[in-house]
C-alpha cells in the first residue's frame, strides 16, 4: 500500500475531521498504526479540527476506521475536503 508522503501529497485525498480536542493524539496514533493509510495534521487544536491526507485507494479503509472510532474519539463529523 502506497502511503502519503511529501512526494505524493498532490495525489492524496484530504478529509476534515472535527472531534473532541483531548482525542487528537489518539486519532493520530490510530491512523499511524495503519501503515501508509494517511497523515494527520492538526488544523486548529481549539476547535479540534484535523486534516487527514489519505493514500490513493485507501479512502474506504479510512472511512471504516473513522466510523468505528467515532464514539470513542468523540468525532462530531468527517468529510472529504473540497480542493
Amino acid at each position: 500500500m502506497a502511503g502519503c508522503d511529501a512526494m505524493s501529497m498532490d495525489r492524496c485525498r484530504v478529509f476534515g475531521v472535527w472531534m473532541e480536542p483531548r482525542n487528537i493524539h489518539l486519532l493520530t496514533s490510530i491512523i499511524e498504526a495503519y501503515e501508509g493509510l494517511g497523515v494527520v495534521t492538526t488544523e486548529d487544536p481549539r476547535l479540534a479540527h484535523v486534516r487527514i491526507a489519505v493514500a490513493p485507494g485507501c479512502e474506504a479503509e479510512l472511512m471504516t476506521v473513522l466510523d468505528h472510532e467515532k464514539q470513542r474519539l468523540g468525532i462530531r463529523s468527517f468529510a472529504q475536503s473540497v480542493p
